[in-house]
């Protein structure tokens, strides 16, 4: 299983052909577990956490995911 989890990160972070936004999207709906934006900001070094935060708050304004927790430990999982 954690194998799988590892490929499907090289995967995302590796494709040259999607965009940056289409990164984040995948990273977050990809996320076994619920995932935090400094995750996300790990996870894609070359993006910058601003594109994180609205990427984000554009699947939340969608409905795509949701928001559990707040302040800190608030963390976006697949709806």
């Amino acid at each position: 299983m954690c194998y799988k989890k590892l490929d499907k990160r090289f995967s995302v972070v590796n494709s040259g052909k999607v965009n940056k936004r289409e990164r984040i999207e995948a990273t977050v709906l990809n996320s076994l577990l619920p995932i935090s934006k400094r995750e996300v900001c790990y996870i894609l070094p070359d993006v910058s956490p601003t594109t994180v935060e609205a990427v984000i708050a554009s699947m939340l304004k969608s409905g795509v995911i949701v928001k559990v927790g707040s302040a800190r430990n608030t963390k976006y999982v697949r709806r």
